[in-house]
């Protein structure tokens, strides 16, 4: 958690709940795009169309607790949050330098294409996985319903 800035940690900690333990907060959006643009019938008929990630379109950074995803964006005032389950990364994608993203979810425009939501252009992104995957299974075996 050392890698926010105070201004960062000082609202990670008032968006925490009560008795909730971050356990790995860092700043994103300062990778490669996601995915580039397809153009090609065929991406467009299976939905593999995405457009390529903006600095301006990427959160500042994001924290992972034992049961939520938070993604903090300076243009809004309460963080975008994902509760751990099974089946919630959509997509991975590594880069050769180690950065890479985690899709959640897709924003689907009104043209067709589709836009990555999650946490994009983030360092280390192979341990951010791993820790998010252990998590996820981790809040899966909590639950009343695992068996």
């Amino acid at each position: 958690m050392s890698a926010l800035s105070p201004t960062q940690q000082q609202t990670l900690n008032a968006a925490l709940r009560e008795g909730e333990t971050v356990l790995h907060a860092a700043p994103c959006g300062s990778g490669t795009p996601v995915a580039a643009p397809k153009s090609s019938f065929w991406a467009r008929l299976l939905g593999k169309k995405a457009r390529p990630v903006t600095a301006g379109a990427v959160a500042d950074f994001f924290a992972i607790t034992a049961k939520r995803v938070l993604l903090f964006n300076a243009a809004s005032s309460s963080p975008r949050e994902w509760f751990l389950m099974l089946g919630m990364i959509q997509d991975f994608t590594l880069h050769a330098d180690g950065s890479g993203s985690i899709v959640f979810e897709y924003n689907l425009a009104a043209d067709g294409t589709r836009s990555p939501i999650g946490l994009l252009g983030i360092a280390n992104a192979q341990q951010v996985h791993t820790l998010l995957a252990s998590a996820i299974d981790a809040a899966y075996n909590a639950s009343p319903w695992s068996v």
